[in-house]
């Protein structure tokens, strides 16, 4: 018995220090671990994040490329075929509302136009002055001497007040974008230039036009777009993380836009060109260009997304540059975020979470201390009146505390002494019980072992006695007197179980004293090489099922055999079931043809279909029918007459579930009575002709018939007419 000695052993602790030492040491531990993590994670965080933003504005700015060199030349398609169906005619201008309207709907669209192969031009194209917009009709051909009109169009699209100068004849073929299109023979981009009116970088799209018939080359239609206009507004309004730079360029290296306010053009007038990237005024445009030059050989290199980074006024920038390609048109456009988009909030935060995790640890220091004393003091009075209940005494209080768990703690300590007694009671009277019920079960169980040891034997003792286990000593082998073919069976199921896992269910036949005893055995894995037995009694089942085989193979030889036509069918017309002679009777050669080939008994037997509906009402009726009789076709076409005995067989609910029944063929008993019908008709008719004759033969042998015919001999009848 466990003593009421206090000393501790040299090993043991307080329960104060095990609660607060491991606490202490776990929130230092981790504090410095999450201060470690945060501080060498930080610059990974920085690399995700800026890898994640350049992705995304990636993806934003491919898709407005895509949707803004779409449209341009969704514009020329529709104007090349309304150029081929003379809808726009160039040389005699006609269909500039066209332009018009797309210039209203497009506000990205500048000038778009068509030019034809006499040297024609006719086009609308965008003018802003001051906060005023024209759309300005333009257009040349042979009556103009090829110097181009301009006209301003109204608001309904007509022609008004004349709109620009122009001195010198235009030939649209000569241009670069009728040049391009002829030459690519479909759809094509000319290279960037400036627009001679605004000095703008303009790129053109233009599309050929052929004739349907000849196929022959009819004109080019175009259409401008001012490159600042769109692409270096979406790109400034672009959020590139707080201070980011995006700017797209050719291969060349020559900028196309820039979502910074420097310009991208120098010079005046015809002197005026587009600027190099690595001339760029910005300072991040133009050191980003000059690092790209650095990393790759060559621009026309970069054929997939690049991500490089370099340092700029010793601060990392963070660099993506991916490829834009349309056709003939082949951009780069770049991506430059500095790491102090980034890394400002991310140094807020961890000094934040340092001074916070500072704060938390002094917390959880004087809170773990608080709570072990708080904590500790109820368990102390638990564990002395747990060491009381070990030595046997049972009759322990224990005062309540203010922890939830702590106090049914102790209710449990005090109510724990009668508990003990009453399960224990309870537990004896279970098992009591629980024999009673297995000893009552008919069936015979036995635990064993995988080497055939027997551990207990419970069940029916008229089994036990068959097996010669009545009497039975826990832990010996037991002898039984199964023979040595159903033992070694057994064992056989038994090592199966073990190995499978599984239930094991088969049945074997015993002679005792000349009676003959059939058995189910069942063998369940209980657990490690052990297993239970279960064998049951089912001479009985066995017998039964027997005589339900003998009494089956009886019905089915009667079935088989019957002269009469035997069926079971269902209400809507289909046969179950058909025994030889009823597929006979109809024709067919067996009784699985006939199943198979009769899906509808009232369209494809019933000569007469009024008498399957009357047939099924006397059955709703009724029940039964006796002695009904109807024509119907046999397999090649021809009819028999038939008489049927039936019956429905319903559920429990009186709904039909089908119907069965005898079919007689009475094709010969209905020709007989046919003929026998005949016969008395005819005798009927010979006997009246009979009774005529006498009758006449009585008439003319009487003496007033003689006498009459005497008077009519001697009759002048000349006389008599006169």
């Amino acid at each position: 018995m466990i003593g009421k000695a206090t000393r501790k052993s040299s090993g043991q602790f307080r329960l104060r220090t095990t609660l607060v030492v491991p606490f202490v040491l776990q929130i230092i531990t981790a504090v410095g671990l999450v201060g470690w993590i945060v501080y060498r994670s930080a610059q990974q965080s920085v690399n995700e994040v800026a890898s994640q933003l350049r992705t995304e504005l990636t993806s934003r700015i491919t898709e407005r490329l895509e949707t803004y060199v779409s449209l341009p030349k969704a514009i020329n398609r529709l104007n090349a075929t309304a150029l081929a169906q003379g809808d726009i005619d160039v040389s005699n201008p006609r269909g500039h509302y066209h332009f018009w309207q797309q210039l209203q709907l497009y506000e990205t669209l500048s000038f778009v136009y068509c030019g034809d192969e006499q040297s024609g031009f006719l086009g609308a194209r965008r003018l802003s002055e001051q906060d005023r917009t024209e759309i300005v009709l333009q257009f040349s051909n042979a009556d103009t001497n090829f110097i181009r009109q301009g006209f301003v169009l109204d608001d309904r699209g007509n022609r008004t007040v004349p709109r620009g100068r122009f001195d010198k004849p235009f030939d649209p073929r000569v241009r670069p974008w009728y040049q391009a299109a002829k030459t690519a023979g479909g759809e094509a981009w000319s290279d960037i230039y400036l627009a001679f009116s605004t000095l703008f970088p303009t790129i053109t799209a233009s599309f050929p036009v052929y004739d349907p018939a000849s196929n022959a080359l009819i004109g080019v239609c175009g259409t401008d777009l001012f490159l600042p206009q769109e692409l270096s507004m979406f790109l400034r309004n672009l959020k590139i993380g707080q201070t980011g730079t995006a700017f797209i360029m050719e291969r060349s290296g020559r900028l196309v836009a820039t979502s910074s306010e420097e310009a991208m053009v120098v010079g005046e007038g015809e002197a005026s060109e587009r600027l190099l990237a690595t001339a760029s005024p910005n300072a991040t445009i133009r050191t980003t260009a000059e690092q790209l030059n650095r990393h790759f050989r060559q621009l026309n290199d970069i054929q997939s997304v690049q991500q490089l980074d370099f340092n700029l006024n010793r601060e990392r920038q963070y660099v993506q540059v991916f490829p834009f390609q349309d056709g003939n048109l082949d951009w780069l456009v770049v991506l430059t975020i500095p790491e102090s988009d980034f890394m400002g909030q991310i140094h807020a935060g961890r000094r934040n979470a340092l001074w916070l995790s500072l704060g938390a640890l002094a917390a959880a220091i004087a809170i773990g201390i608080f709570t072990s004393r708080w904590v500790a003091k109820p368990i102390q009075r638990v564990s002395q009146a747990s060491d009381k209940l070990a030595q046997g005494e049972l009759n322990q209080q224990v005062e309540p505390g203010l922890i939830t768990e702590i106090d049914t703690l102790a209710s449990s300590f005090n109510s724990m002494a009668k508990q003990l007694e009453e399960s224990f009671a309870a537990l004896r009277q279970s098992e009591a019980t629980n024999r009673a019920i297995v000893t009552a079960i008919p069936d015979l169980m036995i635990r064993a072992k995988g080497d055939g040891t027997y551990l207990d034997i419970v069940g029916s003792d008229r089994l036990r006695g068959v097996h010669g286990v009545r009497r039975f000593n826990p832990g010996n082998t037991v002898q039984e007197s199964l023979p040595p073919d159903l033992a070694e069976l057994r064992m056989h199921y038994i090592q199966k179980a073990l190995a499978t896992g599984e239930l094991q269910v088969y049945e074997q036949r015993l002679t005792m004293d000349g009676q003959a005893q059939d058995e189910e055995v069942r063998i369940l894995v209980l657990g490690d090489n052990e297993i239970l037995i279960m064998v049951r009694d089912i001479t009985d089942r066995k017998q039964a099922e027997e005589a339900l085989r003998i009494a089956e193979e009886n019905y089915r030889s009667i079935f088989e055999n019957a002269l009469e036509g035997i069926f079971q069918s269902t209400p809507d017309g289909r046969y179950i079931n058909v025994n030889p002679a009823l597929a006979k009777i109809y024709g067919y050669d067996s009784p699985g043809e006939m199943l198979e080939s009769v899906t509808d008994i009232g369209k494809q037997l019933y000569v007469d279909p009024e008498k399957r509906a009357e047939f099924r009402a006397l059955l709703a009726a009724q029940d039964t029918v006796k002695d009904f009789e109807y024509r119907c076709y046999c397999k090649d076409g021809s009819i028999i007459w038939t008489q049927v005995d039936a019956r429905a067989v319903k559920d429990n609910s009186g709904q039909i579930l089908y119907y069965e029944g005898i079919v007689q063929d009475i094709t010969e008993r209905k020709r007989r009575e046919d003929e026998l019908k005949r016969q008395l008709e005819e005798l009927r008719i010979e006997i009246d002709q009979n009774k005529r004759e006498k009758e006449v033969a009585m008439l003319t042998e009487s003496t007033y018939f003689q006498e009459v015919q005497q008077e009519m001999a001697d009759m002048n009848l000349d006389e008599f007419w006169s």
